[in-house]
């Protein structure tokens, strides 16, 4: 009676087993096959599976597994059958699979060898559907790329770092700026060693640490051959969950032509009138015009050659560039900026974009000829005129480390505060009436309804101010304030 009750109780428990079993392989959310591991024919299959592949119950029972639809353009399916009868255990970290209605998927694949009661040797193999991972993954590869060429692109010399100055990487222009054979020669160099003394490192340091970022920092750094190059360096930080220095960011521009033309004008300011910058760019006179342009007027257009270069005195211009049919836009200019540099080459190139106008703008026209004697003769303008275009190549570093590191947020509060052409008085200032947000959102990198979404974010935190289509008043300390927040 005894062995009697404990066969029955061990019945029961097996029984039980079978059914907590046949319970977890009826509801997982992974596709599970059972296999015979002698003939690989396929002997049970959950629910879940059947639905992912979309082949029904009868056609997946008897059948061996390389010859399911799924399976059949796996050429190593049945050598990988063979190794899994020797081995017991395969995975697939991506397999390729394609459902019964033809859609393509990627699936994790494992598969492992148990025996059963009486000596029955199967396979279970689970499958993943990895699709949407696999997706994402190749979205961030992809992006890792780009932002990769962006990287080495760049014309300034780019690099990351360590806190405690170990590069991490950088770009050829940074190698060359500072004398070394190559990118893999530079990176080993420490960061801090550039610079030719111990305070002016500190100095480096404590300032990125106290604002985060800086720009348009000037500093002497070191040469491989021990030369000194002036340099103009921008610099960022980032911080880690902590809230502690995780790694800098950096650009670096050679400012050494700028620095000798600065004491060129120091030593000919005794010999020659001071020469009045504000005057000749607000005033017309021989080879300048000033000149009033409506609306959605063309200054020039892309693939023409200029003769003349436009300073924008009040309003916005749309750069432009049109490929393939398609039109994009590449910049918004504000007051003080310049279009159409382009023609002051030696050999006049034809120009990269079409410039048109946003708004009703006041513009100083300048003759090319004009431009020309005015850089030659006058190195006040001439020092002005480098620090624009040293700042606007600082402008497109911003860009890019923007695109790499900053939200569409932030993006997009810069991009005002280029527009309203703000000074380091903080004073608030309009911007360009009626501006477009459709405008915004190509030059920012984003949607319209999330520009209209920010802009009502700003209004609402006092950074600007606005009525529908009117002119916009931008409180420049609040909003600078928040795009140099880390």
């Amino acid at each position: 009676m005894q062995e009697e009750t404990q066969s029955r109780h061990s019945d029961e428990a097996l029984r039980a087993s079978e059914l907590r079993y046949r319970r977890l392989f009826e509801t997982a959310q992974d596709g599970i096959l059972i296999v015979d591991a002698h003939t690989g024919q396929i002997t049970d299959v959950n629910p879940f599976l059947i639905n992912m592949l979309g082949y029904s119950y009868d056609e997946f029972i008897g059948t061996p597994l390389w010859e399911i639809g799924p399976f059949k353009d796996i050429k190593e399916c049945k050598l990988a059958f063979q190794e899994l009868q020797e081995k017991e255990y395969i995975r697939y970290e991506s397999l390729p699979l394609e459902t019964k209605d033809g859609r393509s998927i990627a699936v994790e694949f494992v598969s492992n060898v148990y025996g059963l009661n009486g000596g029955m040797r199967v396979i279970q193999c689970n499958i993943r559907d990895i699709t949407e991972r696999k997706q994402a993954e190749d979205v961030r590869h992809r992006s890792d790329e780009e932002s990769r060429r962006f990287f080495e692109a760049n014309p300034a010399g780019s690099y990351v770092a360590s806190p405690d100055g170990r590069l991490i990487t950088c770009n050829s222009a940074f190698a060359r700026m500072l004398g070394f054979a190559s990118v893999e020669e530079a990176i080993k160099v420490d960061l801090f060693s550039l610079y030719p003394d111990r305070a002016s490192r500190d100095v480096f340091l404590r300032r990125l640490r106290e604002k985060g970022r800086l720009e348009y920092n000037e500093a002497e750094l070191r040469r491989k051959d021990g030369s000194l190059v002036h340099a103009v360096e921008d610099a960022a930080v980032t911080f880690d969950e902590r809230g502690e220095l995780a790694q800098i960011h950096g650009c670096l521009m050679d400012a050494s032509e700028r620095k000798q033309i600065e004491q060129q004008i120091l030593q000919a300011r005794e010999k020659k009138p001071l020469f009045r910058l504000k005057t000749f760019l607000s005033q017309a006179g021989l080879g300048r015009t000033i000149v009033y342009v409506p609306g959605k007027q063309i200054l020039f257009k892309q693939g023409k050659r200029g003769n003349a270069v436009f300073y924008i005195l009040a309003g916005a211009v749309k750069l432009t560039v049109d490929s393939q049919g398609k039109e994009s836009t590449i910049a918004l200019l504000g007051p003080g900026t310049f279009a159409g540099k382009e023609c002051l080459a030696t050999v006049r190139p034809r120009s990269t974009a079409s410039a048109r106008t946003l708004t009703n703008c006041t513009i100083l026209r300048i003759t090319r000829k004009e431009m020309l004697r005015v850089i030659q003769d006058e190195k006040t303008f001439a020092a002005f005129f480098f620090d624009y275009l040293l700042a606007r190549i600082s402008r497109y570093q911003e860009v890019i480390m923007d695109h790499l590191f900053n939200s569409a947020e932030k993006r997009l509060a810069r991009t005002l505060l280029l527009l309203g052409h703000f000074d380091d008085e903080g004073k608030p200032q309009l911007v360009i009436p009626k501006i477009h947000q459709e405008e915004l959102a190509e030059v920012v990198g984003t949607t319209r309804a999330r520009v209209s979404f920010f802009m009502n974010r700003f209004r609402k935190l006092g950074f600007v101010a606005y009525k529908g289509q009117s002119s916009i008043t931008i409180r420049a300390p609040k909003l600078s304030s928040f795009v140099m927040a880390h």
